[in-house]
């Protein structure tokens, strides 16, 4: 990779890497998670379309933008994010992010059948049943941690991961089409005026507790979590190749990890963390054939 592409890499695997203990502390102290996920969308929407009006550059709307617009605004960040945000309200933080790092199993699946130089190897064979043997690990030891939803969280995640796939993927088959600021600023306001709804709907006997943790929570997920990773990472599409991209995954879940441990307790079993393993193990394995 070229320096400035590398230090953008590692930006935004520090930053998504931090998100997790930052997005579960404030579930636990009180942020209804549809409500919270909305702030977070809606506040970096609101500053893109700012800086947006200042440059006088407007977003396209042909028939491919607003596909990608449609796309990333309900699939990847309202459902997708939604649902992670939900689950993890029953999980561990580190857990979400160890389910996460199978992104890039998925995404080469999804790319088998959906970019025509994309071919099932049997590397990616390999990578695809190590993380599924992860994933049914993770899946089995959720039945003896404590709590009434853990195992309906993971699966959750799981969900969540599928769902957010397809959106990367047909990106890289039109990563040109539209800029990283336009796709921004338009799928996250979409998504964030979505989960204002789902949060109406869902959440209306729910108090959002404004402490000063929360309030941190939200400026730091809005700015860092939504409007600096994300920026970086549709820019990244036009720089590195679709399983480089995916590779992201790999590395927040190591940090997510040590930070749950060292600042929520966050312990896992040692079959959790096998688990846990082969998931990353088929991350890895996956970006070989680069």
């Amino acid at each position: 990779m070229k320096p400035k592409v590398l230090f953008n890499y590692i930006v935004l695997c520090f930053i998504w890497g931090t998100t997790w203990l930052i997005l579960k502390k404030s579930l636990t102290d009180g942020t209804p998670p549809f409500l919270g996920s909305g702030i977070r969308f809606f506040g970096a929407g609101i500053i893109f379309w700012i800086y947006i009006l200042y440059k006088r550059s407007w977003p396209p709307f042909d028939r491919i933008s607003l596909i990608l617009y449609f796309q990333f605004g309900v699939l990847n960040l309202a459902i997708s994010y939604g649902l992670t945000y939900w689950a993890t309200q029953f999980i561990y933080s580190s857990l979400s992010s160890i389910i996460w790092a199978g992104f890039p199993l998925s995404v080469a699946a999804f790319s088998y059948f959906m970019l025509p130089n994309e071919r099932l190897t049997r590397k990616k064979i390999l990578s695809l049943f190590l993380g599924t043997m992860g994933a049914l690990l993770i899946l089995k030891e959720g039945l003896n941690f404590e709590g009434d939803q853990i195992v309906l969280g993971i699966l959750v995640v799981m969900i969540a991961v599928v769902v957010a796939t397809y959106p990367s993927v047909y990106l890289k088959r039109h990563s040109t089409a539209v800029s990283s600021l336009h796709l921004n600023a338009v799928s996250q306001i979409v998504a964030g005026i979505l989960l204002f709804i789902v949060s109406l709907i869902f959440e209306s006997d729910q108090i959002m507790v404004w402490s000063n943790f929360n309030i941190f929570a939200l400026i730091y997920l809005s700015i860092f979590g939504s409007l600096i990773a994300w920026y970086i990472y549709f820019w990244l599409y036009t720089h590195i190749s679709m399983s480089q991209i995916s590779y992201i995954a790999f590395f927040p879940p190591l940090l997510a990890t040590g930070l749950g441990w060292v600042f929520l307790d966050e312990k896992l079993s040692i079959l959790a963390i096998f688990g846990g393993g082969l998931v990353i193990m088929g991350a890895v394995l996956v970006n070989f054939d680069e």
